[in-house]
């Protein structure tokens, strides 16, 4: 069979490994996230459901049932900003994707985006309680039937993550981006010598490369894009290497029984030529006895 039909074969077969056993692996960072934030949503909903609203008119508590099925929908989607830029937890009203928070998408889908772009371009990081102060923001929550307390209680805070950078946009550490350089150099010449020349140790050390490329990187999939895509790249190349040291040790072992054949095919089958001193008619002659075994 063709050398890179099997590399990539096993490759693919390497790639395909990961992915099923990270379904199975320790929830990521991202995930986790929005697990949390979807209870919160959660908490919230019964809170709200649950507040006695007798004070409220017929069309506060209409646009406030309204609010209500909004923030289910909001839940549900799972779409929630992203704390890119501080450490300890932090409100953002809009992202810099320009995904909203959830008090931003209610106000934003009841028609007052100026309300959300105001405070996006002003406070984008500010509590509610710290924006009580906005004359626009109270006049909308009394519309709603809401409290002061009960939109802060809606919105939440984003954590960065643990050991996240202030500040580090999309840049690659440098502790990181060393690893990765040096991980897929290894990982890339084992995988050309086992190509070129498949054999047992380099078959070991491109299965060893391979793995510890597809570790690294898949612990860097939860980081910022730059590290993202870096940690992407190194997998795929652990990846290759890991199917390459395999069809390494494969093709090793094939080579020692096509062998091992052909000394046994020797052994069995043998031709001896001898010289040999004939008698014919009553005169000696020389001449050669060939033996065999077959």
């Amino acid at each position: 069979m063709d050398r890179s039909v099997v590399i990539l074969s096993l490759g693919l077969v390497s790639a395909a490994l990961y992915g099923a056993s990270g379904t199975g692996s320790e929830p990521s960072f991202r995930s986790r996230e929005v697990s949390r934030l979807q209870r919160h949503f959660d908490s919230v909903d019964a809170e709200l459901r649950s507040r006695n609203v007798s004070d409220l008119g017929t069309a506060q508590l209409a646009r406030r049932a309204q609010l209500i099925a909004w923030l289910h929908d909001y839940r549900d989607a799972a779409t929630f900003p992203t704390n890119d830029r501080f450490s300890k937890p932090t409100p953002f009203f809009r992202d810099k994707y320009g995904v909203l928070c959830a008090m931003a998408y209610l106000i934003d889908r009841s028609g007052r985006s100026d309300i959300v772009n105001k405070v996006a371009a002003t406070r984008n990081n500010a509590y509610i309680r710290e924006l009580a102060d906005d004359p626009a923001l109270i006049a909308w929550l009394d519309s709603a039937g809401l409290s002061v307390a009960e939109a802060a209680r809606i919105q939440p805070s984003y954590d960065g993550g643990p050991g996240f950078p202030i500040d580090d946009g999309d840049d690659v550490d440098d502790d990181v981006a060393l690893a990765a350089i040096g991980l897929s150099s290894v990982s890339l010449a084992t995988a050309a010598i086992n190509v070129v020349k498949p054999g047992y140790f380099s078959g070991f050390l491109g299965i060893v490369a391979g793995t510890a490329s597809i570790i690294a990187g898949a612990n860097w999939l939860d980081e910022n894009d730059g590290t993202k895509a870096v940690g992407t790249a190194t997998v795929a190349i652990g990846a290759a290497s890991l199917g390459a040291g395999i069809y390494g040790l494969l093709e090793a072992r094939s080579n020692d029984h096509d062998r091992d054949r052909y000394r046994d095919r020797r052994r069995r089958y043998s031709v001896r030529v001898v010289p040999d001193l004939a008698v014919q008619r009553s005169e000696p002659r020389l001449g050669l006895l060939v033996h065999g075994k077959f």
